[in-house]
């Protein structure tokens, strides 16, 4: 009788034994951003990754669509490929050499090289070795191979370099402040793909007409009612 009570009191008494080990294990256990690792690998957890399934999200559905496409083997259509370049900042202020961008944007990579070779500004023979190198680079490398006879210069812009201040001696004890800008130019190339036949395009006066640093005076066309001041 004594045996088989005591079996009993055993029996009750181990739920009561593991709640209190489990309370303690609480109160010992390791906190703290340092002790993640330690705590997650006394979890075990065993939880398998969920995968979602095909188009079951909005963020994938133009998986499909992309999947579908067609190589460009079997008569499909190749994304455009770019080449983008830059000079080195340079001494010079953005005021200047967007000039020289706005001059070359949208000409052909080889008369691009021609108008900054003639140019006059300071900058533009910086400019010219730098398309010369680009135009090398996006037709040598594999990444690229571009063809060099269709390139264009597609965008151009101008960076901010560093600004320097530096005291200018005046006379009577006084200064000034003298300042030195730096800039530096950004350019793109693609190819230049000819015209679709039968494509119709917006005929508007000045679609797509950039301002030019420079147009010919056109001297067959009649003058009416001259001033009588130069117009240079």
């Amino acid at each position: 009788m004594f045996n088989s009570f005591k079996s009993a009191l055993r029996t009750h008494q181990r739920p009561v034994t593991a709640a209190l080990n489990s309370l303690g294990n609480q109160f010992t256990a390791p906190r703290g951003f340092h002790a993640v690792t330690a705590r997650l690998a006394d979890q075990k957890l065993s939880i398998q990754p969920v995968k979602a399934e095909w188009g079951a999200s909005s963020l994938f559905e133009d998986v499909a669509a992309r999947v579908e496409e067609t190589p460009v083997a079997q008569g499909g259509k190749a994304a455009p490929k770019e080449y983008q370049f830059s000079t080195a900042t340079f001494k010079t202020s953005t005021k200047k050499l967007r000039l020289l961008a706005n001059q070359i944007k949208g000409l052909d990579i080889q008369n691009a090289i021609n108008q900054m070779e003639f140019s006059e500004k300071r900058p533009s023979k910086r400019v010219m070795n730098t398309l010369a190198f680009a135009r090398t680079n996006a037709s040598t490398q594999a990444k690229y191979g571009m063809d060099p006879s269709k390139l264009y210069v597609d965008r151009a812009w101008v960076g901010k370099g560093d600004y320097h201040r530096r005291i200018k001696v005046h006379a009577r004890g006084k200064y000034g402040v003298m300042h030195h800008p730096a800039a530096h130019l950004k350019f793109t190339l693609k190819e230049r793909q000819p015209e679709a036949e039968g494509t119709t395009r917006r005929k508007i006066r000045g679609w797509k007409v950039t301002k030019k640093v420079w147009t010919p005076l056109v001297e067959n066309k009649p003058i009416y009612n001259p001033s009588h001041l130069y117009n240079w």
